[in-house]
């Protein structure tokens, strides 16, 4: 084989790979596949709870499905390298469609045929030969008022070397625009979801009343530090006389700069935003400040006394047990399966040895005696206090995502809607003297539509008289 051969050979065969990796990528039946691989993964994060602790999953399944799920990064798939990957390879598959389509379609909208001729002639929808016994004048300027109805707009004139006059007229050109659109508007809808998956944040805050955080634990367990302060101001709930709660609502600050900057009372379905930061009321509940907690010997005589915030390790005089308070239920179950009332979970670090946990119950003070030891706990007070329970949440690809979606809808519409319009007429004097019309379209889609439309335009010429 010679050197030309050979460079003929590889040429030929690089071009194959070329046209294989395109026809690849513009393949209906990757589109397919890909999105039913997207839907799975969306029915499989809709199911499993996603960016939980590991603790809660292990509570709900075995340890090798925890590991497995783990690996596999199916408990926070939208952030896992395939489901990226997944995504990633439908926006090629629609860039390069849009490719492949884009000179068919411009040549589409500039393609104009000026000339009604036998060849144009037998594509057209409702071609019609009308005959008058008018000037020539007379009739052209009828037709330029009923046709121009429809199509707005001058029409394209030309005379042929005949002598015959023949008008153009076009109208939805740019609807044929919608392909790109949609096809631009998934992809600007797939760069908002990724931008907000990566660069925000979801998470929960609980604020008491009267008191403001500035910082937030994400679904992720991090902690998100905000630039401002959220102050609860009040908290209000109203009831049904059932129990159900009818509304709940929260009066909050944006604190910046120690000045108050925005306040506004959020309820379900209406947020607090700052600085791109949306605030949702999502819960509320009651849960302690603080309890007054009472060390008593076996021979029921106080030992000591000790007032801890929730949440905080507080050292007892005269033992040496360190106290933490960690929990609380507003209805505690007991063993008999009857409601124990409030009870507070304590921590209990002795000097030497691991910690203990136990329950103190608030309406029965000898509960912890079951516990045995030298003495127990019992509670003397506690202080309950009222909170707001609050969905954050950070997107900054929400507005690309409204964006693609507005997109979207308006490329859906003009497709379904709109189509590609063209209209010829040529006029000219027959052999008997009469003046003759002919008259014919075509549209690129909806053309039952434009059949009719063709029909009423006919119908208001051959009643020129």
């Amino acid at each position: 084989m010679s050197d030309a051969e050979r460079l003929k050979t590889a040429k030929t065969d690089g071009n194959d790979w070329v046209s294989k990796i395109w026809g690849f990528l513009t393949s209906l039946k990757l589109v397919i596949i890909l999105l039913l691989i997207l839907s799975a993964l969306s029915i499989a994060g809709t199911v499993i709870e996603q960016n939980k602790s590991l603790q809660e999953y292990y509570r709900i399944y075995q340890p090798g499905t925890v590991a497995l799920c783990s690996n596999l990064g199916l408990f926070d798939m939208y952030h896992s390298w395939w489901f990226v990957a997944c995504l990633s390879l439908l926006a090629l598959n629609i860039t390069a469609c849009t490719i492949d389509r884009y000179r068919g379609i411009m040549a589409g909208m500039r393609k104009k045929d000026l000339i009604l001729n036998e060849k144009l002639s037998k594509s057209l929808q409702n071609i019609t030969t009308i005959r008058y016994a008018l000037p020539l004048d007379v009739v052209e300027n009828k037709m330029l008022e009923r046709v121009g109805k429809g199509f707005s707009g001058k029409p394209v004139v030309t005379t042929a070397e005949d002598g015959i006059r023949h008008y153009f007229f076009e109208k939805g050109k740019f609807s044929r625009l919608a392909f790109f659109m949609t096809h631009l508007s998934i992809l600007i809808i797939f760069l908002g979801a990724i931008a907000g998956s990566f660069f925000g944040y979801k998470g929960y805050v609980n604020i008491f009343e009267g008191e403001a955080v500035s910082q937030l634990e994400t679904r992720t367990e991090k902690i998100q530090h905000l630039n401002f302060l959220v102050k609860c101001n009040t908290f209000h709930a109203e009831f049904y006389p059932s129990g159900a709660p009818m509304d709940y609502r929260s009066d909050l600050s944006i604190v910046q700069n120690g000045k108050e900057v925005l306040r506004k009372t959020i309820r379900v379905n209406d947020p607090l935003t700052f600085e791109g930061v949306t605030f949702y009321q999502s819960s509320y509940g009651a849960l302690p400040d603080q309890v007054a907690i009472e060390v008593v010997n076996r021979d029921g005589l106080v030992k000591e006394s000790v007032t801890t915030p929730f949440g905080k390790k507080v050292s007892i005089s005269g033992v040496a047990d360190t106290l933490e308070a960690v929990d609380y239920q507003e209805h505690f179950p007991l063993p008999d399966g009857t409601d124990g009332g409030q009870a507070i979970s304590v921590n209990i670090y002795p000097a030497k040895g691991n910690p203990v946990g136990a329950w103190l119950l608030v309406d029965h003070s000898e509960y912890d005696q079951q516990r045995g030891g030298s003495y127990y706990f019992r509670v003397k007070d506690l202080k309950i206090k009222k909170y707001t329970g609050l969905q954050v949440n950070r997107d900054p690809g929400e507005i690309l995502v409204w964006l693609g979606s507005i997109l979207l809808i308006a490329g859906i519409m003009i497709a379904f809607f709109l189509s590609h319009k063209k209209l010829w007429i040529s006029l000219r004097t027959d052999q008997k003297g009469k003046s003759e019309l002919n008259i014919g379209g075509m549209a690129n889609k909806n053309r039952d539509t434009f059949a009719r439309e063709m029909e009423h335009i006919i119908q208001s010429l051959k009643e020129v008289s």
